[in-house]
């Protein structure tokens, strides 16, 4: 196995560590910016009725779950989301603002453990992991009154780049929950606060249009 160069026994495990963004230098600016940039072109596309885009950024190893869930696999992951648009309109509702907002949190996951030549410990962290809340704002209308109401709700995207590559893949965070995020990445830290999740909820707000 011997190469020259480093000799990794490569042993990859999807292993989170936290990086709190308060922590000055530990993230680089522009990873947070990428991470923001790419979740607003998302939105955008989806803001557009491309609800396609969801399932082409789609984080692969969380797609991959998604699609064993189903039946029909990946293929009735597709369908589904090509009919959001259409399901949308027969129940009167559109998508009018798609809002982006700065990252909470960021970490490092996917831990890569190996050795080198010498037999000293190497480690190094594969991806980057970023939580960015985002804001979507609905028209809707009522099937009894026939008047139109808005609506917001709060989430948030988990934006996954892996480092060194320009591709950035996401995870909803309305439909992942903790554990179903740790199963993935059990590294990342049990305080909250470290956590940095954003907050999700959303309700009516006044004023039709």
């Amino acid at each position: 196995m011997r190469n020259g160069l480093l000799l990794l026994f490569l042993i990859v495990a999807s292993t989170g560590g936290a990086i709190s963004i308060a922590e000055a230098g530990k993230v680089p600016q522009s990873v947070l910016d990428k991470a923001e940039l790419a979740t607003r072109a998302m939105g955008q596309q989806v803001l557009e009725g491309n609800f396609g885009v969801a399932l082409d950024r789609m984080y692969p190893r969380w797609k991959k779950r998604a699609a064993k869930k189903l039946p029909g696999g990946e293929g009735e992951l597709a369908r589904r989301l090509a009919e959001i648009p259409k399901e949308m309109a027969r129940q009167g509702i559109s998508m009018l603002k798609y809002e982006v907002q700065k990252p909470t949190s960021a970490h490092e996951v996917v831990l890569l453990r190996g050795e080198d030549r010498q037999g000293k410990a190497v480690q190094m962290y594969l991806e980057w992991l970023v939580f960015v809340p985002t804001r979507a704002e609905y028209r809707i209308i009522d099937p009894e009154t026939r008047l139109a109401r808005r609506i917001e709700t709060l989430g948030f995207q988990i934006a996954l780049n892996k480092k060194g590559t320009p591709e950035w893949y996401f995870i909803d965070g309305r439909n992942c929950t903790i554990a179903d995020l740790r199963s993935f990445f059990p590294g990342l830290p049990e305080n909250q606060k470290l956590l940095g999740l954003p907050k999700v909820g959303g309700g009516e707000i006044g004023g039709a249009r």
